[in-house]
């Protein structure tokens, strides 16, 4: 009887103290893990604390002609106000500011637009109060409100790489604030590389190097104000935010609309060289917009308004010359 029982146990898979060990050590590796994970984060908590000393972005401006704080109902926000003309909003990519529009673009779209830039929360120098929620709802609540207390109406909005999702969200969910949207050096392609700061801890890590988050500087001038930027408490946070909710909260609502859903003109500017979202990524977005013009920049890279700011911004104009008063 007792053989029996003894085989039956083999035939099942072992005994239950085996099974117990094997949970146990399972167990210990799962702690193990979550300890080492937890370990990482606290320490590029801790060294993010000694790159980011800077707690007031208001003592780093100015920043050049036109820049100034602009209380919002959403927080302070560093913007950029030039020109006269029909309003072009300026909304920057990822890590960015409105530095990147500072490199030669703005002057140019200035001589006939009135052309306001922001930077989003968590960059630039504007607030750093939202530490939970960097990402395309808030920075599109931030744009409406940046209008709203500069009494604009309405505008033609025009988004870079990230900023493009921003713009495409405004245009979808406020049409009547907008005339039009521009998506410049924007597809909806994913880089994999991306999906490694979302682990906890490792995301802190590679943080602490400014050149994981930031694609290129140009200019002595935009090095520096990069630099500065990243000088702000909670800019590491932001980045960090902002990635770990694209490929969760902000991600779902992409894959379920928000281009399909766009109703106002649209033009599309990409570089033929772009190698952080590809043309043919580009292209394959045209599909889901109702209205559309795609234009290939010939030589041009992700930035476009830097690398080709002359035809960027003769694009630019004319799109919003054709949209009428």
């Amino acid at each position: 009887m007792a053989e029996a029982q003894k085989n039956s146990s083999i035939e099942n898979g072992g005994s239950p103290r085996r099974w117990y060990r094997w949970l146990k050590v399972l167990g210990l590796l799962v702690l193990a893990i979550i300890l080492v994970f937890g370990a990482l984060f606290i320490a590029g908590k801790l060294l993010t604390l000694r790159l980011e000393p800077e707690t007031d972005p208001r003592a780093l401006a100015p920043w050049g002609p036109g820049t100034s704080f602009l209380s919002t109902r959403s927080g302070d926000v560093h913007i950029l106000d030039v020109g006269q003309g029909d309003v072009i909003l300026l909304v920057h990519g990822s890590g960015g500011s409105i530095a990147d529009w500072q490199e030669g673009a703005v002057n140019l779209l200035a001589e006939s637009h009135r052309v306001v830039a922001y930077d989003s929360y968590g960059f630039g120098l504007s607030d750093r109060d939202h530490p939970f929620e960097y990402g395309n709802a808030l920075w599109a609540r931030q744009a409406i409100d940046v209008l709203d207390a500069l009494e604009i109406e309405r505008a033609v909005v025009l988004g870079h790489s990230a900023g493009a999702v921003v713009a495409a969200t405004l245009a979808a969910d406020h049409p009547e604030r907008f005339r039009g949207v521009i998506l410049t050096g924007h597809g909806f392609e994913m880089d994999p590389a991306q999906m490694v700061p979302l682990l906890p801890g490792i995301g802190e890590l590679l943080a602490l190097d400014r050149n994981n988050l930031v694609l290129e500087t140009y200019s002595q001038d935009h090095q520096e104000k990069v630099e500065q930027a990243y000088r702000v408490r909670g800019t590491r946070n932001a980045f960090l935010t902002f990635i770990r909710r694209q490929y969760t909260i902000d991600g779902l609502r992409l894959l379920g609309g928000t281009y399909e859903d766009i109703k106002i003109p649209v033009l599309q500017l990409h570089g033929t060289r772009d190698q952080s979202q590809s043309i043919d990524s580009a292209r394959e977005l045209s599909a889901r917009l109702a209205d559309t013009r795609f234009v290939a920049i010939e030589g041009s890279g992700h930035f476009i308004h830097i690398d080709a700011p002359d035809r960027w911004a003769e694009e630019v104009a004319a799109f919003v010359e054709s949209l009428g008063p």
